[in-house]
């Protein structure tokens, strides 16, 4: 890579994290009435999506084990989300969202909705599904290696 491509590389990160700090903090006020983070919206999107262990989200998030547990209990103090014993593994529990979870969760989209809205008003159609071909060309290129 040449110095003005690593220039601008490191540039472009800058501005990802200073976009994703931005829109996290609009996301976190927008959920706050609901008692919500965006980390417990995550934990939410992808339940309903399959995942259904704590060990599942903890790999698929990249995050510690001790916050992945504070936030599945919050979402169980909130009636959100349930722990059941699983059927083939004593060890392992599988993770729910009850009903009030996915009326929550409804509620998340549509407040995730109207942040997308305002952190992308400046970016036309084509442009975004740029941006998503890239990330996800980048996030491909990040996978771990065996």
């Amino acid at each position: 890579m040449s110095e003005a491509g690593a220039r601008a590389a490191i540039e472009v990160g800058l501005l990802f994290h200073q976009v994703y700090t931005a829109a996290t903090q609009r996301l976190n006020s927008a959920l706050q009435p609901l008692d919500l983070t965006t980390r417990h919206a995550s934990v939410m999107f992808m339940i309903r999506d399959g995942v259904k262990t704590q060990r599942d989200l903890v790999a698929r998030l990249s995050t510690d084990k001790t916050g992945m547990v504070r936030t599945v209990d919050d979402l169980e103090r909130l009636g959100y989300v349930t722990r059941v014993p699983s059927s083939t593994d004593r060890r392992v529990t599988i993770l729910n969202l009850t009903d009030d979870g996915d009326r929550a969760l409804k509620a998340v989209q549509q407040q995730t909705s109207t942040v997308a809205g305002e952190l992308f008003t400046a970016v036309d159609t084509a442009e975004l599904e740029s941006l998503r071909s890239v990330l996800s060309r980048m996030l491909t290129g990040l996978a771990p290696r065996d």
